[in-house]
């Protein structure tokens, strides 16, 4: 008897740094496997589990579990059950204690496949396949960390099934992913190249992340270094991407990259960067994309008809994370403004630099309030009543 944590809960792990790593990863027997039924010691086991290792899963979400027996289901609170009706080798699970055990990164993937949406499942294959780890949640804070599998290793494991939930869309996803993004920024970008032109993207294939090109002769006299790393090559017009964020903005790194752009132009490169506010703004970014739209010779007529929109939909979901932080940091400046203006302004009301304004304020007229314009009679009789008039009905504040 054991338990076998699988698809969100899986996922979470992963999304873990070194929540796998330190406990080893050892063979998982059949029995471990294919006979698994959870209860609540196992239940309450793996929480344990996911809790010692800094695990961060949903509010209030159970943890989801596998069986491969119908029998092996158990009505548990705080756990969700699933059934597969297909057998998978035992290699493609994760000893992770004698009772717990954790379906493997390309397995997970594929169950990823049956509950994300199109475009966070293609942003989740290239973490896996990235040298960083997100957080949960709507932070823009990742780790770094080794890669956890490759674009090689998962379409040889989606190439062995047949009649798989998820398996349409992972095949379709995992076309769009290329191995060893270093940040999820990197990874935003190379989407917009990416993804198919329905979604927004470019749809190039022949692109590579991390490509390194040695530095020739005719170029040996340019710069320093033997050999370049590339963003993302386009190799059908031997263009570089570069995504310049912050770090380009010193004096010694803007001469480095005047170097590289230098070197790479004698070799016979051509160079596109983009910087963070470019992709940060929807009107130099798609200037910039249409200069590599052009390069790669893809023709306005071979996209769709609504192709501005989804691309500028594609560029808000992959920075959706930093356009929220920058929402965040600007509503905290803004409030922090606020704060130190009314600071100053009640210090200098107690320095007497400023008189108090509200020592000769008029009281405000009260909304509700009537005033009747008398006119005194002779016979000191009350007459009709005069017009009166409203203040504050139907005004808008200025």
């Amino acid at each position: 008897m054991g338990i076998v944590l699988s698809h969100t809960t899986a996922r979470a792990v992963y999304q873990t740094v070194h929540s796998i790593a330190r406990s080893g990863i050892e063979p998982c027997s059949d029995a471990a496997i294919f006979k698994s039924h959870p209860s609540r010691k196992l239940v309450d086991d793996a929480l344990r589990w996911l809790a010692i290792h800094n695990v961060e899963a949903d509010e209030n979400a159970p943890i989801e579990t596998m069986v491969f027996e119908r029998n092996g289901m158990r009505n548990l609170t705080g756990c969700r059950t699933h059934v597969s009706t297909k057998r998978f080798s035992s290699s493609r699970f994760v000893k992770l204690t004698d009772d717990i055990s954790i379906v493997g990164v390309e397995l997970c993937a594929l169950q990823a496949a049956t509950y994300l949406p199109f475009r966070k499942l293609v942003e989740y294959y290239f973490e896996l396949c990235g040298a960083y780890s997100l957080k949960t949640g709507s932070t823009t804070s990742y780790s770094e960390r080794p890669a956890l599998t490759t674009t090689a290793r998962l379409k040889h494991f989606f190439n062995t099934l047949s009649a798989c939930d998820g398996l349409i869309p992972a095949r379709k996803a995992i076309k769009c992913i290329r191995d060893d993004c270093r940040s999820p920024m990197e990874t935003a970008f190379v989407m917009m190249l990416t993804m198919p032109k329905n979604e927004g993207g470019l749809g190039i294939r022949a692109l590579e992340t991390d490509y390194e090109i040695k530095v020739a002769n005719v170029a040996k006299g340019l710069t320093r270094r033997t050999k370049f790393y590339m963003d993302a090559y386009l190799k059908r017009s031997r263009v570089d991407i570069e995504y310049n964020g912050f770090h380009h903005d010193t004096e010694e790194n803007r001469a480095i990259d005047e170097e590289r752009k230098n070197a790479l132009a004698a070799m016979g490169y051509g160079i596109v960067t983009i910087s963070r506010h470019s992709f940060m703004h929807a009107e130099p970014f798609a200037r910039v994309m249409e200069v590599i739209q052009r390069k790669e010779g893809i023709r306005p007529s071979r996209l769709p008809k609504n192709f501005k929109a989804k691309q500028e939909e594609l560029r808000k979901f992959v920075l959706r994370r930093h356009l929220e932080e920058k929402k965040r940091l600007e509503e905290k400046i803004r409030r922090d403004r606020e704060e130190r203006n009314r600071i100053d302004y009640e210090k200098a009301l107690l320095d007497g630099v400023l008189d108090d304004p509200l020592i000769n304020t008029v009281p405000e007229i009260d909304d509700m309030q009537t005033f009747e314009h008398q006119t005194p009679r002779a016979d000191n009789a009350r007459g009709p009543a005069p017009d009166g008039k409203v203040f504050g009905a139907g005004i808008e504040l200025k």
